[in-house]
């Protein structure tokens, strides 16, 4: 079986400026635990989902135009 390469994304926390890596957006910031909302906020919220988690996107669904410049980045 061959291992996908999944694209990394990452974003800095505006509480404590630390990067956090992942391959999927975070609910929470992996050194302070800020909450975070997901990208796309606005549209998303209104779409009726059921579970909150659901918001939150795999790297892999997002491109650059989705990211807020300065606080993501793709790699």
């Amino acid at each position: 079986m061959t291992k996908k390469n999944l694209k990394k994304m990452m974003r800095v926390c505006h509480r404590c400026l630390k990067l956090n890596e992942s391959e999927k957006e975070l609910e929470r910031c992996q050194h302070c635990n800020k909450s975070f909302l997901p990208l796309q906020y606005f549209e998303k919220i209104h779409a009726q989902h059921e579970d909150w988690s659901s918001h939150f996107s795999s790297s892999e669904d997002l491109d650059e135009k989705d990211l807020i410049k300065g606080l993501f980045v793709l790699w």
